[in-house]
């Protein structure tokens, strides 16, 4: 039996550690939506993060994915996706493997998860698109 217990609890901690690439290509199609300008495709997208939050067991993650589903227009939704951000940001820093950088808006003041393969690409100022810097990069 004690040789059971840490293997059966690693197999329920695990899918919370490594990374999750549909929670994050998930949270990446919000920020696309955003880039957008799309509040139609910001919703369904965020609607699709919660259910894949909820299937990974991420209750916090799930709840602050219906308040971006649920926002009526485009400057509710970027304030709900930065109370996303936050939330993946933590989610980021507690998973191993490949995972995307987290870049910051000076100007909002505010952070989000990007890979680091392309140019910052600013969700929350629509005209400052290329505002932001990495804080991490790995």
């Amino acid at each position: 039996m004690k040789r059971v217990l840490p293997i059966v609890l690693f197999a329920l901690a695990a899918p919370l550690l490594f990374a999750n690439p549909a929670v994050f290509s998930k949270y990446e199609a919000i920020r696309q939506g955003l880039l957008k300008n799309s509040l139609k495709d910001v919703q369904s997208s965020a609607k699709a993060l919660s259910a894949a939050a909820t299937e990974a067991k991420n209750d916090t993650i799930a709840k602050a994915a219906d308040s971006v589903a649920t926002s009526t227009d485009l400057e509710k939704a970027r304030t709900a996706f930065g109370l996303l951000s936050d939330e993946m940001v933590k989610f980021r820093a507690a998973a191993t493997g490949d995972k995307p950088a987290v870049a910051y808006c000076p100007m909002a003041k505010k952070r989000w998860l990007q890979s680091n393969k392309e140019e910052i690409a600013n969700p929350y100022e629509p005209a400052m698109k290329e505002c932001g810097m990495w804080l991490t990069k790995d």
